[in-house]
């Protein structure tokens, strides 16, 4: 059996989806490692798995402590500073700390998520062959989606494909700032440069597993030979989690809604809780849960309402399916909690990829997309009245859970990386052409 280092970003939506991987595969014999920051040791070990800590301790709950300047930021500015300083910034600190492990250890196999920037170069230095994981197929470059985190819809003409693929090459031309850091990070370990360094370097040319499917994801006709959609791979809650007596009887009447910003949002975009505090004071007929991971005096002054319980967290698979609407910030774990469990939802990304997620949500029927900026508590009180009140999304939600409930994501992706194992070769789909490019360069 193989030795399998598992080594995503220690960030929930990245962290948390390859965990009913990482059991498959450990119940079928392969011993399973996590490498990853201290906010994670708790979890791994909770789940019973290995953990060596990597990183200098940095996460969503102490960035801004860490980096204050990330307070004053706001959307595009935000997220480039946070790319610069801290994923890639931060990243030669794991790479010289992944080294020795690896030495030490000789793992059979990497698995890192896809902004693991760090990941490759260790994997390169070490020899040791990759698998990613990823939540979408967004950040790959194709004149076939529209160009990654605009939250834009599929294209529904050859002119809008055109036009998707000319602003591709914009945005390409943009990452060229990302690029120079990523090589100039990998000739400080002696790595020759990539092109497009930034988008394709967490590109496996063995496997790429993307944890959804073609029930929710724009139609594609060409990508990468190596890139499998697997289904949904959800972890929802803790082992060692036992629910309090209120959220066993949950909910105390209907209709119930369920609020969610999740953890990195809740550090940074705190004003919309007590606008949600705000709306549910006038909805007094509407049972509400809202969590805000970090306790505060923005909500603690704010005179909450009876109908309307505020936690630090509660497991999505405790609250979700019991929930009739579930009002997040289009973070791709609770969009797939809501879709597996065929729970209608409102999704307000605030930024990046939730954009992403936030479309889909729309797209597919099953709930509505409302934009963050301009948000008032009148837009959101009428968004969830009209939304408790819709039943073409309750019935599409329904059926997409029904498509996505026969997929078996963490079963099929240890198949496939079990292969990679065997074979020692790329693993591509049945329906990809084995002379395909398996990266840009």
């Amino acid at each position: 059996m193989a030795k399998i280092f598992f080594a995503p970003v220690p960030v929930a939506g990245h962290f948390f989806p390859t965990i009913p991987v990482a059991h498959a595969l450990k119940k079928r014999g392969h011993e399973v490692v996590y490498l990853s920051d201290l906010n994670m040791k708790e979890i791994i070990e909770g789940e019973g798995f290995p953990y060596y800590p990597i990183g200098p301790g940095v996460w969503a709950g102490n960035l801004l402590e860490k980096y204050p300047k990330i307070g004053k930021l706001k959307g595009n500015p935000r997220i480039h500073y946070i790319l610069m300083e801290v994923y890639l910034g931060l990243a030669p600190d794991y790479v010289r700390d992944v080294i020795p492990v690896v030495e030490r250890e000789k793992p059979d196999l990497f698995v890192f998520d896809s902004l693991s920037f760090p990941g490759p170069v260790a994997a390169e230095l070490t020899g040791t062959k990759w698998v990613t994981t990823s939540m979408f197929l967004g950040m790959i470059p194709s004149g076939e989606m529209p160009p990654f985190s605009l939250g834009w819809p599929p294209p529904r003409s050859g002119l809008q494909k055109f036009l998707y693929w000319f602003i591709w090459q914009g945005f390409i031309f943009y990452c060229h700032r990302y690029d120079r850091e990523v090589n100039r990070i990998r000739r400080m370990f002696g790595l020759k440069r990539k092109k497009q360094a930034f988008l394709w370097s967490a590109l496996s040319p063995y496997l790429y597993l993307t944890f959804t499917t073609f029930d929710i994801e724009y139609p594609r006709e060409h990508y990468y030979p190596q890139i499998h959609l697997v289904g949904p791979s959800l972890w929802s809650r803790p082992r060692n989690y036992q629910p309090p007596d209120w959220l066993v009887d949950y909910p105390e009447r209907r209709p119930a809604v369920y609020i969610t910003i999740g953890t990195v949002e809740s550090v940074y975009e705190r004003k919309f809780f007590p606008m949600v505090i705000d709306v549910f004071r006038e909805l007094p007929d509407v049972q509400g849960v809202m969590t805000v991971c970090y306790p505060g005096r923005d909500v603690n002054g704010m005179g909450i309402p009876p109908n309307l319980r505020v936690e630090q967290y509660v497991p999505n698979a405790e609250i979700i399916p019991k929930s009739d609407l579930v009002i997040h910030h289009g973070g791709f774990s609770t969009t797939m909690d809501c879709m597996v469990n065929g729970i209608p939802a409102i999704g307000i990304p605030m930024e990046g990829d939730q954009n992403e997620n936030g479309r889909r949500i729309r797209e597919s029927g099953a709930g509505y997309y409302l934009q963050y900026k301009g948000l008032t508590a009148k837009k959101l009180k009428d968004a969830i009245l009209r939304a408790l009140g819709d039943e073409s999304i309750k019935r599409r939600a329904r059926e997409i859970s029904g498509k996505l409930k026969k997929y078996n994501g963490p079963e099929t992706a240890s198949d496939l990386i079990e292969k990679v194992l065997e074979t020692g070769k790329p693993v591509y789909r049945p329906d990809a052409s084995i002379s395909s490019p398996t990266s840009p360069d």
